[in-house]
């Protein structure tokens, strides 16, 4: 018979009511139009009669509509009986004309309410206002203001440390007065529809049951909201100092932060996580090899003995957790599992970039950049770079003919269409699971050393949903991380460390810091009008195979017919200069058809 279950949205509700004011403003996802602006206005009550009036009064302001709907019925005294029973009578107060108040101020505005909080707090020396004021201010402030910012997340750290005593309190609690509290009517409902009312007596053989329900509940609440605590106090840090991530219509000073920082230390959970996982797996292990009579478990693949030289053992072995899940994801990936992959040696630089110049005349420097990298090494390995230029100027095609005159296989990731978490792997539970790109890439090829692609990073998604591109990539940018990746479908440390990723933008401003302290940034310019004859054998030799014809039979243009472009095209996209020469063709085609 399966027992009670307690929904999580239930549990992570009971668990905020408990946390620290401004971390339960912070992270409660109602925010400003739930019921955090009556918990505050209910404690600034019970402070000061005053206080909870000026509070009420930015209520009614309309920050929250359904809480100031309720404001009636708790002035005629017909709410349900408990913490409203406050707000009643300082509305009344206020109604009968009675001055309990500290100051003749009614507060329309968030910055006044929390300059007359703050005015309280030090003349009274009242950490309850003070604490108040903040959880205002975080539901309140705009992403931009700084100096709310460096203020929340000091406070936001300082509180970090009574996630661990809320829990502990939880722990003591008796779980019947978590629905004696009429703020919340959602608590008490669904508890009910959920079969977890009423609650047994400690007699009842059902007792201890949903007793443990609840703490597995609570427990993993804790968890996740301690997570999420982290990751709001890292985003108020990173605003401080000016971060400025676009925002989204009105957001607040809150859900920016709690987004900037979910998408920071996404990268860092899921390593953690994996890493845990491995612990796991590898006690379990360890705990059935001491067991006796017990038969150490069979390796998925067994790998080859030693590795040649020149070779990379990228994938040693792939987890076999579930039922059948290892040999699904081992589909189309058995040539670079337990395998040595070869790595591609360094070609003829100099012929390469000859190469490279014939086709791309105006990025000398480029190109320079690029293959001095790789002036003495044995095999390919270009580190990873971010190739800054104009839309159409050729970056592009640059990184596939660098990958073909390298001899790599270049894999290309589509920056603006990759759903983020992708690139990094997804994990094996999910239908469509799939490994991360440069592992991909790595079976592709069959080698330990090929270019990945990022094309317009730029304009990657900057939703956190699903974790962002951007995140994803920076896990592989750290020689350390990509020499061990946990991937989290194939559930194996893969060494990824040879794989090298090229991202292409148009503009980088808008890229975060710590992906472009990762990348090797190189400058790929627009062609310009002297450019022109240079870069033409190139285009005619891609025309003609386009057309499915040997470059060799093609004529070169005439002094008319370069006198044509040259008037038309005065430099910039070779996109542009592409299609001039391809109308130039058809027109020559049409001319001898017809003679």
């Amino acid at each position: 018979m399966t027992g009670p279950v307690v929904p999580p949205s239930l549990a992570r509700r009971i668990v905020l009511r408990h946390l620290p004011r401004i971390l339960r403003a912070g992270l409660d996802p109602d925010g400003l139009y739930g019921r955090v602006p009556v918990m505050l206005a209910r404690d600034a009550g019970a402070v000061d009669a005053g206080l909870g009036e000026a509070v009420l009064a930015w209520i009614a302001q309309g920050p929250a509509r359904d809480i100031h709907d309720d404001l009636p019925e708790m002035a005629a005294g017909t709410a349900p009986r408990g913490p409203r029973a406050l707000l009643r009578r300082v509305l009344r107060l206020r109604s009968d004309g009675r001055e309990e108040r500290p100051s003749e101020v009614h507060p329309s505005e968030a910055r006044t309410l929390v300059g007359l909080l703050d005015g309280f707090a030090a003349a009274h020396d009242s950490v309850t206002v003070r604490e108040i004021a903040d959880a205002v201010l975080v539901l309140t402030a705009s992403p931009a203001d700084r100096s709310a910012a460096a203020r929340l997340a000091a406070s936001m750290w300082r509180e970090l440390p009574r996630i661990d005593e809320s829990a502990a309190i939880l722990r003591l609690l008796d779980m019947a007065e978590e629905f004696d509290d009429d703020d919340d009517s959602f608590v008490s409902a669904e508890a009910g529809r959920h079969g977890l009312l009423p609650l047994p007596v400690p007699e009842d053989a059902r007792a201890e049951v949903l007793r443990r329900a609840w703490v597995e509940a609570i427990d993993a609440a804790i968890a996740d909201l301690r997570v999420q605590a982290r990751a709001l106090a890292l985003g108020l840090s990173a605003l401080a100092v000016g971060e400025t991530e676009c925002y989204y219509g009105t957001e607040g000073i809150g859900s920016a932060a709690l987004r900037f920082g979910e998408a920071a230390l996404g990268p860092v959970e899921r390593r953690a996580r994996a890493a845990e996982r491995r612990r796991a797996e590898l006690a379990a292990a360890r705990k059935t090899a001491e067991t006796p009579g017990s038969a150490a478990p069979a390796p998925a693949d067994e790998p080859d003995a030693g590795v040649p030289e020149g070779h990379v053992l990228v994938c040693p072995a792939i987890g076999a957790t579930g039922s059948g899940k290892g040999r699904d994801v081992t589909k189309g990936y058995e040539k670079s599992i337990a395998k040595p992959l070869p790595l591609v040696p360094t070609p003829d630089l100099v012929r390469v970039r000859r190469r490279l110049l014939y086709e791309f005349p105006q990025a000398g420097g480029a190109v320079d950049f690029v293959l001095c990298d790789l002036v003495g090494k044995p095999f390919v390995r270009l580190g990873h770079l971010l190739i800054v230029g104009p839309p159409g100027s050729g970056k592009s095609r640059f990184v596939r003919r660098l990958g073909e005159e390298l001899g790599t296989g270049v894999f290309r990731v589509d920056g603006s269409n990759d759903a983020g978490a992708s690139f990094g792997g997804t994990e094996r539970r999910w239908y469509s699971a799939e490994p991360a790109r440069p592992f991909m890439a790595v079976n592709r090829f069959l080698q330990a050393n090929p270019l990945v692609l990022v094309d317009e990073v730029d304009k990657a998604p900057t939703r956190s949903d699903y974790g962002r591109l951007w995140d994803g990539m920076i896990s592989f940018l750290e020689p350390e991380t990509a020499a061990r990746f946990p991937d989290p479908c194939v559930q194996a440390e893969l060494d990824l460390s040879w794989v090298s990723v090229v991202a292409t933008a148009n503009v980088d401003w808008n890229l975060p810091a710590p992906l472009l302290d990762r990348l090797r940034r190189i400058e790929f310019p627009h062609p310009g009008p002297e450019h022109l004859e240079a870069l033409l054998p190139a285009l005619l030799a891609q025309a003609a195979a386009e057309r499915g014809t040997d470059p060799r039979w093609v004529q070169g243009l005439t002094g008319e017919e370069v006198r044509v472009l040259r008037r038309a095209w005065r430099g910039g996209s070779v996109r542009r200069l592409r299609r001039m020469l391809d109308v130039l063709l058809r027109h020559r085609e049409q001319a001898a058809v017809r003679h």
